[in-house]
């Protein structure tokens, strides 16, 4: 452990990538690559009938 109390993993950069690509081909069979990584993100969808955005949950 290191000196935040974070546990440390020995995952290089492109493996957690390719980790994370066959997460998301679970949830979409069509996702081809990922382009952009965040440690944080809200998801957002555009509700017509009520003209504003709503916070989609998972």
């Amino acid at each position: 452990m290191c000196q935040t109390g974070k546990l440390m993993h020995n995952l290089d950069q492109n493996s957690i990538k390719i980790l994370n690509l066959t997460v998301l081909e679970r949830m979409d069979p069509y996702i081809e690559e990922i382009l952009i990584t965040a440690a944080h993100v809200t998801f957002y969808e555009f509700n017509v009938d009520l003209n504003q955005w709503v916070n989609s949950c998972f």
